[in-house]
């Protein structure tokens, strides 16, 4: 579909932005034109989830090796507070990695999908011809 409209486009002297992927469409449905196209956002956000997975490990070691540097009540207070702050990002993070994991999931379904609907149509073309 993509390469007919870009052509079409490109014969009436325009371009052609494919709208086929990005921004969630009418009603928030995504449209994919090839699993290629479908494939390459799963590995995209298979390695932002996976990135986000990684960061929020980190924070949680950088957490445990929070210790006040002396036994004042500054230093107590301080370590307090970076932990706190630690721990926000914390929470932060697996905010962030349980929205990307679920959309993994969600594009994985959607793949499944794809290939099933792909599957019966060919089926049915071939069972015509």
């Amino acid at each position: 579909m993509d390469k007919t409209l870009r052509a079409v486009t490109g014969i009436l002297g325009t371009d052609y932005e494919s709208r086929a992927v990005g921004g969630g469409g009418t009603n928030g449905k995504w449209v994919f034109t090839s699993l290629d196209q479908l494939d390459t956002l799963i590995k995209k956000w298979t390695g932002v989830r996976d990135a986000i997975r990684r960061r929020r490990d980190e924070i949680l070691d950088a957490r445990s090796l929070v210790y006040p540097p002396a036994s004042d009540v500054m230093s107590r207070l301080q370590a307090e507070a970076l932990k706190s702050s630690l721990d926000a990002m914390e929470k932060h993070a697996d905010s962030m990695f349980r929205y990307a994991d679920a959309y993994v999931k969600k594009l994985e379904e959607t793949r499944t999908a794809y290939t099933a609907t792909e599957s019966g149509n060919t089926g049915r073309m071939n069972n015509t011809c």
